[in-house]
């Protein structure tokens, strides 16, 4: 049996048109121009580089985001979205956008700036940050010099370190031994 309907492989740039998905399961409406021009968009199931009963890892890109478009087999029908692009270095989350060119690093963060970063920088810019809203926000910050926690930028923090713990910028200090 031969089939005049046209295949469709290799890796295509999508635009997120709609994230809302009924079915829950990460798909994503997505308009593909390069195949389908630019009226049509199709649903895209999500290739997760973690998944199982009740675990895994689930993202929701926003509207108008760029994300990777494959089709199972070539067919327009089977359209699984594989990952994300850029247009540009403004669209880094701000804080992979605040480390030096080249320093090793993983960054989540989302629109509102909530992030969670792993940093191989030496000294107290690397290690883990967690941060709620941006760099203003709480944070949680563990570092080559010990634990930082701060209910914001220019709050009262708790430091714990070799020489000791720190509460309040110094209002309190408990010494080690």
């Amino acid at each position: 049996m031969t089939t005049d309907a046209k295949k469709y492989h290799g890796l295509y740039k999508g635009v997120v048109v709609s994230n809302v998905d009924q079915l829950r399961a990460g798909r994503l409406l997505v308009r593909v121009s390069d195949v389908l021009g630019n009226d049509p968009c199709i649903w895209a199931s999500p290739a997760t580089p973690l998944a199982g009963l009740a675990s895994g890892m689930y993202v929701v890109p926003l509207p108008n985001s760029g994300v990777w478009v494959q089709f199972v087999d070539g067919d327009i029908n089977r359209a699984v979205w594989t990952g994300f692009w850029r247009g540009g270095a403004g669209e880094l989350p701000l804080a992979a956008q605040a480390a030096p060119d080249g320093t090793p690093q993983v960054v989540i963060g989302t629109p509102a700036q909530t992030c969670l970063l792993l940093s191989d920088a030496p000294g107290q810019t690397g290690g883990i940050l967690l941060q709620l809203k941006g760099p203003a926000g709480p944070y949680i910050r563990i570092h080559e010099g010990g634990v930082e926690i701060g209910a914001s930028a220019a709050g009262p923090t708790i430091k714990v370190t070799p020489g000791g713990i720190d509460l309040g910028n110094g209002a309190l200090t408990v010494l080690p031994g």
